[in-house]
């Protein structure tokens, strides 16, 4: 039993060491009227690094957010490619009170996004991203 549980742990501690660097990486999403997108979620998929990690963040009610890759803070390096995810309806409210689409529906997949962003190593990584609101 002992063996197995050494075992176990061993093969949970070689994945937090695989070698991938992540950089740190905030910024804000902004409608092209200069207001703050205020609730969401912004997903970004690496386009440089062959293993395709995905980083994400919940954008916050002033249109910020830091994202994270695997549960820690940052990103990998390189060419993302970016979508936006509206929040869920809340199905204990009346449709008239449901949350209202912010931002355009193209953001919504990375095959009609026109959304990147790029993460340079070792610098500041401010991203400020404008999108064009619902129709």
């Amino acid at each position: 039993m002992r063996s197995t549980i050494s075992f176990l742990v061993i093969i949970m501690l070689s994945g937090c060491g695989d070698g991938i660097t992540l950089y740190s990486a905030k910024g804000t999403i902004l409608l092209e009227n200069g207001n703050p997108v205020t609730q969401g979620t912004i997903e970004c998929e690496s386009i440089d690094n062959s293993k395709k990690l995905n980083a994400s963040a919940t954008i916050k009610k002033d249109g910020s957010f830091e994202l994270e890759t695997m549960g820690k803070k940052g990103i990998v390096a390189g060419k993302h490619k970016v979508t936006l995810i509206e929040p869920a309806g809340n199905s204990d409210l009346p449709l008239n009170q449901q949350p209202k689409p912010q931002f355009n529906t193209k953001y919504r997949s990375y095959d009609t996004s026109d959304l990147t962003i790029t993460i340079i190593p070792n610098e500041t990584n401010n991203l400020n991203l404008k999108v064009a609101p619902a129709r």
